[in-house]
This record gives structure tokens, C-alpha cells and sequence, in this order.
């Protein structure tokens, strides 16, 4: 079950990593390139791929100090851009440019709709209304390559980029529009806004209690393989907790444009709706939060300075509306994530209290960090000048009685049955033989003295006629010589009216007396002394079988009321159980279960195994894992094999891991339910704390803002 466990585990992660980093970025690749309309794709060539490689290597950022280096080789995959494929996508599409100075080529934006590509320095000039555009997707932003025919990374090959455009502008070059949209300033994401964008990832959470899974299969492993599984552990968790509370690099972080323009409403609704209106800035199709719709109306066709990401999320509006300041005054409740660990953690306690012997590793690792006694005992007298504690390492070596279950005929099977040598009970003064019974000793006389008489070979024929005597051998009959021992012994046995009707039956027809009482009368009188019974050999079986089955049900029952009876244990004393169900004796086990056995042999059996076993040898070693006192006086002591130091690690890592999942479900669960309480009402406390700003600001304030908007 457990290789089961960590093969599953590990396709799960080769799942995760095909699909976040091979699917994925195809799959968004592909709606990059149906958004596009391509009209036709054609295979990078050797020498484009090595310009471009070049291109790329010269654009990525160069760090200058030793921390930013390491940072940078570390982030390396994310930092440097490269090439996501081979493919070469030409579409025919507009290109809307903007520009913070057109002196500085690098601080200009080229869009293709609402999606920023890169373009060399050098191709600026050949921007037309309508452009043929060759594109090549990387693992940033689209480079164009070419553009109106004209060869782009060939040119900065061949000559050196030009350092001013006479033609350069900060508006479109769609001849259709002539809104001004001016970028006026460039920045990085705050960390209030990256977390913003962020909020709903829960992957953390889900890798986390994947490290929790990981661990619990190592508790299933062997001792071997158990230090390499954690060491993965670790090295999975270490870096996800970095990963959730670290600040995002600087390369992590979006650009942010602050940008001046007309805001204006467009699409099916209009204004009606304020709440279902698109709202634009030029051609760029703004998404604003929900909750700032009411206190954006009165800019709407007028000049505005806002604040955008990459995906046109506005994250600021004037002097008064900003996703930043909301999350500093109202901060993010990340609830999902709580709630998320705390489900993963309830999940891995239960399977790890189901599969694994949690009760004794807490109390092997809780003995071994309070301290350990040491107990070395040969009689109970020594024994009992000690207080045993859970913890405790006993050594024993005496002489005691093994332990007959009171469920001795369920499913288990147990090495000496009726007998359980894996518990051992240790006392003064404890029977070492079965006490006598009254029944056996009845049942063992009447099937003595039956056998006796009905047997061929112990047929006594003297004391009676010669003549007769010779008749009866030549016909082979039997001869019942002392009808009235058996009459009177089957009295005793079958002392109840409803006991032994057949038997009772026959040997009043073999008298032919007027019933039962009136033969068992007859025979104690002495009347039928010397009274001798013919049998035909038929009459004499049936007889021995009449008697046969009489006894039978006696002796079995019996033989279970005696075992019933040993199951009683006398009062106080020691009752010493191996927690690992091993035995605690060294003696042969009986080939042939008791029960198996005829019920007329059960008797001697279950003598014979009492004498070895109500008063055997036996030796006891190991930790006490718990100790209990039942309503007779017994203290019942759990003995568990003292644990090498490989596996007392595992029971302290075991334990640990216990406390580290009640931990982390107790504190994630209310933690998720506060914060989910509080994120219900975070909207409404930021909208009041916008109404409040807007009813304290002074007119002047008010008049201020609307014309900064």
C-alpha cells in the first residue's frame, strides 16, 4: 500500500509539472494566436533564430551588484527572455504606439490592440496604417521581427540603431481615430498590488499539504528509504514557505503606466448601466473594479490620469481611488489558502490514525523525552515495591499463567487455544491445575463401566451355568453381568427428568420395569443385584451409542464452562500484555486446535495444556506504554519491544508529525473562518471609507481632484 501511495504521489506531481509548464503556456500561446487572426506561419531559420537569441541576450537586464547577480541566477528561467518556439505567425494588423519621450526609444510601448509586442529600435520608421507584421512568441512579450518587408534584427546587425525619429509620436498611426492617450509615467507593480492579482492562489496551500502527504508515505516506507523521503519533504516545504512569504522580486513585478486621456464609455449598454459599461482611455479597453463604478461617473468624458497594469486592470483613478491604498488600510483575507491546508491536514490525520499505531509512538516518544526507569523483577514481591510508569523499561523473568479470552471462540486464533500466551498473569498465589469437576468424574464412570461390560473381549461369563455359558459364546450374545452399576451411575449423570430420555428408555425396556424412578428405585434396593441382561450384538451398539451421546453433551459443556471459568482472573496482581500480540512463553503449540478435537478427548487435552500453562515460565522485556487498573485490582500493564534507534525516530517523527497536523488544523481552521467573516465585509467598509473621505473633503479639495481627473 505504501509504494502504491508514493508511486501515485509522484505521477501527481509529473501531471502538475506537464500541464503549468508545457500545456499551459501552450494553451495561452494558442489563444495569443487565434486573438491575432494569423494569417499565415512559416519555421524560424538558423540565422533568425541566432539574431534573435542575440537580440534577446542584449535586452535582458544586466544586474550590477553581487546580491542582484545571485538573485538573477537564481530567477534566471524568469528573468531572461528567450524563445518560446520555433514559429514565425504574419498577420496584418495596426500598431498604436506611445511614448513618454520620443528621444529615448527604449520608454516606447507598441501595441497590437490591447496586446504590447516588442520591436526593435529600427523599425519604427517602416509603422504604417495598415502593417504586414512577422511575429515569434517568447516567454515575455512578442518580438516582431519583421515588418512591411523589411528585416529588422538584420538591420541592428548591420548598423547601429538610430539615436533620434523624425517621425516619432505619442498618438496611433490609425489614420480613423485622434484621441491623445499620453503615458506619462512608468512604473513597477507595489507590493500591494502584486498581492492583489495573487489573492486567489491557493497552490502554496495544495503543494504544502502535498509535502504533508509526502511525509505521511515515508512513516509507511522502511527505515531505509524513510531519511530520503523527508529530505524531499523539507526541500518541497522549505521553499514553498519561502515562495508564500517572501517579497516578490523585482522581475516578478508588472509595469504599472500612468496615463493622461479622454475617459469615455463605449459597447452595447452606454451610460444606462453604469455598472455593465466598458469603459476605455483612446483605443485601450479599461477594466475597473466593480465597487469604483459609483464614484467614477462624473469623469466620464473628461480628461482623466489613471493608473493600468499589463492586462489594463486599473489599479488607480485620480487622487482618491487606489487599489493600493485599499489593501494597506483593508489588508487581503486569504482564506482559501487556510481553508485549503486545513482540509488537506484533516485528511492526512485521518489516514495516519487509521494506518499507523499512533497511540504507541506518543507514548514511546512522550517516555522518552520525561526520562525512563529501569525495573528488573524475578517475583511479584520485588515487583510490587516498584511504581510503574508509562515509559519505564521492564525486565522479568518468573512464572505465571497464560490468559484464557472470554472471546476465545471468535475469529481469532490464538497460538495456545483456549489459552493467549501474549498476556501473562503474574500474582502470589494462582492455581497451577484445573480444579476437579463432579460432572467428568460421572461421565468418565458411566462410559467406564458401560464400556466394560459391552465390550466382546471383556464379556465375564463365570458364575453361570457351564451349558449356558457355552450357548451364549456359540450365539454371541452379550452379557450385561451388572445392570444395576449402570443403571445407578447413569442416575447420577442424568439427574434431570429431561436428561438422557433415550438412554433412560432403553434400560427400562431391557428390565422391563414400570418406568425410570421405579428401576433407579429397584437398583439402589438391591433388588437387581445379580441380575443378569442378554444383549444381541445390534441391541449392544445401540446402547454404547445411547450412552455416547449422553456423556457427549456433558463433557462439551462442561469443558466450556471450565474455560469460562478460567477467563476469571482472581483479584489484584499483574496482567503483563504484549502490545505486539507476540508470545511471552517458549513452548511447542498444540497441533490440533482444542475445539477440533472429540468432545470425549477435549477434556484430557485441555488437562494436559492447563498443566503446562497455568503455572509455565516466562520472560518479559521491553517499554510500558500504558498501565491500567480494572474494577478487580489487576493493574494491566502494555509492554511493547523496547525500540532500537532507528525506530524510536520513527516514533518521535511520528509523533511530531501529529502534533504538527492538529496544529495546523486548529490554527488554519480559525484563521479561515475569521478571515472569511472579514472578507465578507471588505468591500463595504472600503466603500464607506470612500463615502467618509468624500463627505469630509472640502469643496476646494473636491474641485482639486475633479480637475486633476
Amino acid at each position: 500500500m505504501s509504494v502504491f501511495i508514493f508511486l501515485l504521489l509522484v505521477l501527481l506531481f509529473c501531471i502538475l509539472f506537464v500541464w503549468t509548464k508545457i500545456l499551459l503556456p501552450q494553451k495561452h500561446l494558442r489563444a495569443q494566436h487565434q486573438e491575432l487572426n494569423t494569417i499565415a506561419q512559416r519555421q524560424l531559420t538558423e540565422d533568425e533564430g541566432r539574431l534573435c537569441r542575440h537580440y534577446l541576450q542584449q535586452r535582458s537586464p544586466s544586474p550590477t551588484s553581487f546580491v542582484h547577480r545571485l538573485l538573477y541566477k537564481t530567477n534566471r528561467s524568469r528573468n531572461v527572455c528567450t524563445l518560446r518556439d520555433k514559429s514565425v505567425y504574419i498577420i496584418n494588423h495596426s500598431i498604436t504606439h506611445y511614448s513618454l519621450s520620443a528621444s529615448v526609444p527604449e520608454r516606447n510601448r507598441y501595441y497590437l490592440d490591447a496586446l504590447e509586442v516588442q520591436l526593435p529600435p529600427n523599425g519604427q520608421p517602416f509603422i504604417a496604417a495598415d502593417n504586414t507584421i512577422e511575429l515569434v512568441y517568447t516567454n515575455q512579450l512578442p518580438l516582431i521581427i519583421g515588418l512591411n518587408g523589411h528585416r529588422l534584427l538584420d538591420d541592428i546587425e548591420n548598423t547601429a540603431p538610430p539615436a533620434t525619429f523624425s517621425t516619432a509620436t505619442d498618438t496611433s498611426i490609425r489614420k480613423e481615430t485622434s484621441e491623445r492617450v499620453t503615458i506619462v509615467d512608468v512604473r513597477r507593480q507595489s507590493f500591494e498590488e502584486y498581492t492583489l492579482s495573487h489573492e486567489k492562489n491557493i497552490s502554496e496551500a495544495l503543494i504544502l499539504c502535498c509535502a504533508l502527504l509526502l511525509i505521511f508515505c515515508s512513516l509507511l516506507t522502511p527505515l531505509k528509504l524513510m531519511p530520503w523521503i523527508l529530505l524531499i519533504s523539507v526541500l518541497i516545504i522549505l521553499p514553498c514557505l519561502w515562495f508564500m512569504y517572501r517579497r516578490p522580486p523585482r522581475s516578478h513585478l508588472q509595469e504599472i503606466r500612468t496615463m493622461r486621456g479622454l475617459l469615455k464609455p463605449w459597447g452595447l449598454f452606454g451610460e444606462a448601466n453604469p455598472k455593465q459599461q466598458s469603459l476605455s482611455l483612446g483605443i485601450i479597453d479599461l477594466y475597473y473594479p466593480e465597487h469604483w463604478y459609483p464614484y467614477i461617473q462624473q469623469d466620464i468624458g473628461k480628461e482623466t490620469i489613471i493608473e493600468v497594469d499589463g492586462q489594463n486592470r486599473v489599479v488607480k483613478h485620480g487622487a482618491l481611488l487606489s487599489l493600493t491604498n485599499e489593501v494597506k488600510r483593508f489588508p487581503l483575507q486569504n482564506w482559501r489558502h487556510n481553508l485549503t491546508l486545513s482540509a488537506g491536514s484533516l485528511v492526512i490525520l485521518i489516514m495516519t490514525t487509521s494506518w499507523l499505531p499512533t497511540g504507541i509512538s506518543f507514548n514511546i516518544a512522550l517516555a522518552r523525552l520525561q526520562g525512563e526507569q529501569h525495573v528488573t523483577v524475578s517475583n511479584v514481591e520485588q515487583l510490587t515495591q516498584h511504581t510503574l510508569h508509562v515509559g519505564d523499561v521492564i525486565n522479568i523473568k518468573g512464572t505465571g499463567r497464560c490468559i484464557v479470552p472470554h472471546t476465545y471462540q471468535s475469529n481469532r486464533t490464538y497460538d495456545f487455544l483456549p489459552f493467549d500466551c501474549s498476556t501473562i498473569y503474574w500474582n502470589k498465589n494462582h492455581a497451577s491445575t484445573l480444579p476437579p469437576s463432579l460432572i467428568i468424574a460421572q461421565t468418565q464412570a458411566l462410559l467406564a463401566t458401560t464400556s466394560q461390560q459391552l465390550a466382546p473381549e471383556n464379556n465375564d461369563l463365570k458364575g453361570i451355568n457351564p451349558q449356558l455359558a457355552s450357548a451364549i459364546q456359540k450365539s454371541g450374545m452379550i452379557l450385561l453381568n451388572n445392570f444395576a452399576d449402570i443403571v445407578l451411575k447413569t442416575a447420577q449423570l442424568c439427574s434431570a427428568n429431561e436428561d438422557c430420555l433415550r438412554l433412560k428408555s432403553a434400560l427400562v425396556n431391557l428390565e422391563n420395569a414400570k418406568d425410570w424412578p421405579h428401576l433407579v428405585d429397584q437398583a439402589k434396593s438391591g433388588k437387581l443385584d445379580g441380575l443378569n441382561v442378554l444383549l444381541r450384538p445390534n441391541s449392544a451398539q445401540n446402547l454404547t451409542s445411547l450412552v455416547d451421546a449422553a456423556t457427549l453433551t456433558f463433557m462439551s459443556n462442561e469443558t466450556r464452562k471450565t474455560i469460562e471459568s478460567l477467563s476469571h482472573l482472581p483479584k489484584a496482581g499483574y496482567l503483563f500484555i504484549n502490545g505486539q500480540g507476540k508470545l511471552l512463553v517458549d513452548q511447542e503449540q498444540p497441533e490440533t486446535s482444542l475445539f477440533d478435537l472429540a468432545p470425549a478427548t477435549q477434556w484430557k487435552e485441555l488437562q494436559r495444556i492447563s498443566t503446562q500453562l497455568l503455572n509455565t515460565p516466562f520472560t518479559l522485556s521491553g517499554i510500558i506504554t500504558s498501565l491500567q487498573n480494572d474494577s478487580q485490582g489487576t493493574l494491566h500493564v502494555v509492554v511493547h519491544q523496547e525500540p532500537n534507534s532507528n525506530a524510536l525516530w520513527r516514533y518521535i517523527i511520528t509523533t511530531l508529525f501529529l502534533a504538527c497536523l492538529v496544529v495546523l488544523i486548529v490554527v488554519n481552521t480559525l484563521l479561515g473562518i475569521h478571515r472569511l467573516r472579514r472578507d465578507f465585509i471588505r468591500y463595504a467598509r472600503i466603500q464607506d471609507d470612500y463615502n467618509t473621505a468624500i463627505a469630509n473633503a472640502s469643496p476646494l479639495l473636491l474641485s482639486h481632484l475633479k480637475n486633476d481627473g
